[in-house]
């Protein structure tokens, strides 16, 4: 069914915090804000590098492969985010730009303790990403909207040292579009009140720049015609939910200031859980393999336990490079009845290599798939405890103790034995610009 809506009206809304559409009466109107670290991985590495800051810095991939993560002073140079580094090394060099190995533990460690700084702003707090969140925010609690985003910024800076943009809106959507403007403002904050003219900042952004549309469906609208989020937010709604489902129409009414993509303030389980690693060079023994797989499968049971879910079964993926030639890809499966037990998840794996395993081929890569999910607690139970039935009880208890001690002394501190002596091993990705952690 079609709804129609009064422009008008709604323009005013956007102007009038209190009489922001969406927000439910008899209780106090609530905005949305979103706040984004900026250039996150690279705010993390001059936490223990105070001197780079104002000097250009990057980021880089897994096996030091591309650049995922610039300064602005780097961007100012013109190095473009997912440039290979081998293109850019040079260039680099001779223009003093500093250089480091993705640290994705401390990144994950820094991303927790901004979240933990921002909860201390709103009862209502959406972690959307490593580096960003939203936050649903009281208007009769917090006065000036813009004055709190600013205080928000002040405050996470202070208290971690990341530095981060905020955008308000009466909805996500109209907030990451703020967002895009607080980058580019010097105060790092902006307000969709502060828009002289909806329509005419509507006019100004690309359809395929809003939130939720994407590449494939900016480029299918404006085969079309329709090439800003005015167009787009003017369409009809039969339209809209013909040609891009229910979830593009509630962009539009997003656009129009009718509050629908709604905060998720518990992160829904994932379906599938994948651990996959490039290596530093290429391997072709069943051994180092083993090894690798170790390394992926205590990964991702730790996140399984840590979502309280259990796997039904473990897939292992194995592949050459694609620029030699032969590509070669080989997998294995294998099921089982639900758990989340590190050691068992691990012979399942080896089992499924072993599957998979065929000598000759310089392997690249390798990966694990977890699926086939149940919630811990859920599984079916006979009428009679069994002995299989406390070696499970055990076998939890056991990963709750590993997990705990990790989490309080230090990752790994309780681990497989066999990723006690890969250090230096071959399968392991290259991080030769690996800073230390503050």
């Amino acid at each position: 069914m079609a709804v129609r809506f009064n422009r008008g009206a709604v323009a005013t809304a956007f102007h009038d915090w209190t009489v922001a559409p969406g927000n439910v009466p008899g209780r106090n109107p609530r905005i949305i804000a979103v706040a984004d670290c900026n250039n996150f991985f690279v705010s993390c590495e001059r936490l223990s590098r105070p001197e780079l800051e104002g000097k250009p810095v990057v980021v880089l991939s897994s096996n030091d492969g591309v650049v995922i993560s610039r300064s602005a002073e780097a961007k100012a140079l013109g190095i473009a985010m997912g440039e290979p580094f081998f293109k850019v090394e040079g260039f680099c060099k001779a223009h003093g730009v500093t250089v480091f190995s993705s640290n994705f533990g401390l990144y994950e460690e820094v991303s927790r303790k901004v979240a933990a700084a921002l909860g201390k702003y709103s009862d209502r707090l959406e972690v959307y990403s490593i580096d960003e969140a939203f936050l649903s925010l009281d208007i009769a609690s917090i006065g000036d909207p813009l004055k709190y985003a600013a205080r928000i910024r002040d405050g996470v800076q202070k208290g971690t040292g990341v530095p981060v943009s905020v955008g308000l809106g009466p909805t996500k959507t109209l907030a990451k579009l703020m967002l895009n403007r607080a980058k580019k403002s010097s105060e790092g904050v902006f307000a969709w009140k502060d828009s002289a003219s909806p329509d005419a900042f509507l006019e100004t952004v690309p359809v395929g720049e809003i939130w939720g549309i994407g590449r494939r469906m900016g480029a299918f609208l404006e085969k079309r015609g329709i090439k800003t989020a005015r167009q787009f937010r003017d369409l009809p709604d039969d339209w809209i939910r013909k040609h891009l489902t229910i979830r593009g129409l509630h962009t539009a009414w997003e656009l129009r200031g009718l509050p629908c993509i709604h905060l998720r303030e518990v992160e829904a389980p994932q379906k599938s859980i994948q651990v996959s690693r490039s290596f530093g060079q290429e391997v072709t023994t069943f051994e180092e393999l083993r090894c690798a797989l170790v390394r992926f499968v205590a990964t991702g049971a730790r996140r399984l336990r840590a979502q309280r879910s259990l796997a039904s079964r473990i897939e292992v993926c194995l592949a050459t490079s694609h620029f030699r030639p032969g590509f070669f890809v080989a997998g294995g499966t294998r099921d089982f009845l639900p758990t989340a037990y590190t050691p068992f998840l691990i012979e399942r794996a080896l089992d499924a290599l072993k599957e998979a395993f065929r000598p000759g081929p310089r392997y690249a890569r390798a990966g694990i798939l977890l699926a086939g999910f149940v919630p811990e607690g859920m599984v079916q139970r006979g009428l009679f405890r069994s002995l299989e039935e406390d070696l499970k009880v055990r076998e939890s208890a056991l990963m709750k103790a590993v997990d705990g001690l990790n989490a309080e002394i230090g990752e790994e501190v309780v681990a497989p034995a066999s990723l006690w002596k890969t250090e230096g091993a071959s399968w392991r990705p290259r991080r030769e610009k690996l800073s230390k952690s503050p």
